[in-house]
């Protein structure tokens, strides 16, 4: 049964009347312009504000999870469509796109960073479609650091429009880091590598030690480093220096050194794989070379050896269509193993004009002159002599001086 309004109604007889009065006045109140400026939002109620308070807290807290979890997809999809992040150095200012690119290695390493809020701060904008906040940071990498940011409703979810990380610095440090940053960088390892190779690559014209040196002295930093790919190529390069100076024991040493770099190091599965190529390319030239150079009582085994090493870089090259080094190692086993036919054949499917690298062109003249074609033979060495210097063509040439010909 319904129940009558009046008899319903809370209030007092006196106050009756002025609803009714109230009500009747509104009711004849002319209705307002087009023109009139359209009421504020009502502020959210007490309760909502405190629900989105949580909820972006739960976000926030997912969002740092997921980079210590290094999971890729779920920490970006806290972001906004156009979202900016800023770190901590100057020329981190990136949008989505930039930052997953930026921060796709160290995902795809199985670790990203780690970052707990121990203190935070939100607040709402009227209306409650956007809202701010600021949190103190416990890192793994960073020390004590601060976040602070803007959030925005987008697809049914708070989602991160802007972050800004940064690390607080005491008033009484600042003139510390002031003179720190005043003075002369220190040179990254890369850098440093940068120069030292380009050093060793001119000294290597005329002292094939003091460039193995100079490569040398670099391991022990280049081993701070195991998410960087610097402590392979020193091996790889201290490889064919030993090589030039008819070291192969030291050689295939250098060559154990990058297996033992890459099976230790933190580099993608990826970047491991590729690298690897060239360790068993490696591996497998060393020890034919061996092989063929070494007692012939040990010839049988060592050949057996070397051959097996080939399989292995094989196998791994029809699976990552490495067709080149493929061709360069097989023509090279040929001319090694006195199968001249079949070195020339082989040497013949490449176009030499297309080849830049200075030990494949090597390898193709040794091809063609085992196999009496004196003109192609002639023309690898002249591309030998006119390529760019880099570590490898000095080493190229000490060879070919000592096999008979020159630039």
């Amino acid at each position: 049964m319904k129940r009558s309004l009046l008899a319903s109604a809370p209030f007092a007889p006196s106050a009756l009347v002025a609803l009714v009065l109230a009500h009747a006045q509104t009711a004849c109140a002319p209705a307002p312009s087009a023109s009139a400026p359209t009421p504020a939002a009502p502020a959210s109620p007490a309760a909502d504000i405190e629900a989105d308070k949580r909820t972006i807290a739960a976000e926030l807290d997912d969002w740092h999870a997921a980079a210590a979890q290094a999971n890729e997809a779920r920490y970006f999809g806290h972001f906004a469509k156009d979202a900016i992040f800023l770190g901590t150095d100057a020329a981190e200012h990136w949008d989505v796109p930039a930052f997953r690119a930026f921060a796709r290695p160290y995902f795809e390493k199985g670790k990203a960073w780690t970052f707990r809020a121990t203190k935070r701060t939100i607040r709402l904008a009227p209306g409650g479609q956007s809202a701010w906040f600021d949190e103190d940071l416990e890192t793994s990498s960073l020390g004590p650091s601060r976040g602070s940011g803007v959030l925005v409703r987008e697809d049914g979810r708070w989602k991160i429009t802007q972050y800004d990380l940064s690390i607080p610095i005491p008033n009484e440090r600042l003139s510390e880091l002031r003179a720190l940053l005043e003075g002369p960088p220190k040179p990254r390892s890369k850098e440093r590598y940068k120069e030292v190779y380009a050093k060793a690559s001119a000294l290597a014209e005329s002292d094939l030690p003091g460039a193995a040196k100079l490569l040398a002295d670099m391991v022990p930093e280049a081993k701070t480093h195991p998410d960087e790919d610097l402590e392979f190529w020193l091996h790889n390069e201290l490889t064919w220096l030993h090589w030039a100076q008819d070291d192969l024991p030291g050689a295939l040493a250098e060559v154990d050194a990058m297996r033992a770099t890459l099976d230790h190091g933190t580099l993608s599965p990826d970047a491991t794989a590729t690298l690897r190529l060239h360790e068993r390319w490696d591996r497998a030239y060393i020890l034919l070379e061996m092989a063929l150079t070494g007692p012939r009582d040990k010839r049988t085994k060592a050949l057996a050896e070397a051959n097996a090493a080939r399989t292995s870089y094989e196998t791994l090259a029809k699976a990552r269509d490495d067709r080149d080094g493929l061709t360069a190692l097989d023509t090279f086993f040929a001319v090694r193993l006195g199968k001249s036919k079949e070195a020339l054949a082989s040497a013949k499917k490449v176009d030499l004009t297309q080849r830049g690298d200075v030990q494949d062109l090597y390898i193709f003249q040794l091809a063609y002159e085992a196999g009496g074609d004196k003109q192609s033979a002639n023309a690898a060495r002249t591309q030998i002599c006119r390529a760019k210097n880099y570590l490898m063509r000095p080493l190229i040439l000490h060879r070919g001086a000592k096999e008979g010909w020159r630039c």
